[in-house]
């Protein structure tokens, strides 16, 4: 009965992808912002360090794809009326996408906490208030049970809190490194393999004896 209901809805809800989302107005909106959006990442990215800041930005992407999944999905608190694909939670929408490369731009170009926090709050506050409003007029995005106070504060959050993972990550990283260079420091201290003696050594000796 559950797989049935499941496999209705994702029909109904392909239907309607089908002739009221794909190719509308606020659909190619979606398409240019993300373009906009990765093109300005991939000019502005430091190259050096992309190994730190893809995972900063993969933490972020999964905090709030765990939050669409709970809070679209389960709670219905907001939802994205228009989808760049068919798919429930939706794939591309800005807590996959600009939040994570908004953080890892923020983090490329701060180096201390205070620095962070003033424009993580700034790029929340640009994302929160005034894309995603925006979005809402268009009819791309559309909040049920939540406010944007409170989804400031979770954008503002899951920054944060993937700032501090990375950072926990690398110190164990750096532990790890440390001790494995600091144990092969000093081969000498090693024991020394021993050798039998040969046949004429021990005769050797034992004619000394």
């Amino acid at each position: 009965m559950i797989y049935e209901t499941s496999r209705l809805l994702a029909d109904l809800s392909y239907q309607h992808w089908i002739s009221s989302e794909l190719f509308s107005f606020g659909w190619f909106v979606t398409v240019g912002v993300l373009i906009v959006t990765y093109g300005i990442w991939f000019k502005l990215v430091d190259k050096r360090r992309i190994k730190d800041l893809l995972l900063l930005g993969s933490l972020c992407a999964v905090a709030f794809a765990v939050v669409d999944t709970v809070c679209v999905g389960y709670l219905g608190l907001w939802g994205f009326t228009i989808r760049l694909f068919p798919f429930q939670p939706p794939l591309f929408i800005v807590g996959l996408t600009m939040g994570p490369i908004m953080y890892m731009l923020v983090f490329q170009y701060t180096s201390t906490w205070k620095n962070f926090l003033l424009w993580n709050g700034i790029g929340c506050a640009i994302i929160v208030l005034g894309v995603l409003p925006l979005y809402s007029v268009l009819g791309i995005f559309q909040l049920y049970k939540w406010n944007w106070f409170f989804h400031y504060l979770l954008f503002f959050a899951a920054g944060t809190v993937a700032r501090g993972l990375l950072f926990w990550f690398t110190s164990i990283e750096q532990s790890q490194s440390q001790s494995s260079h600091g144990s092969s420091r000093f081969p000498g201290l090693q024991p020394a393999a021993t050798k039998p003696l040969d046949k004429e050594e021990k005769g050797t000796i034992e004619n000394d004896d």
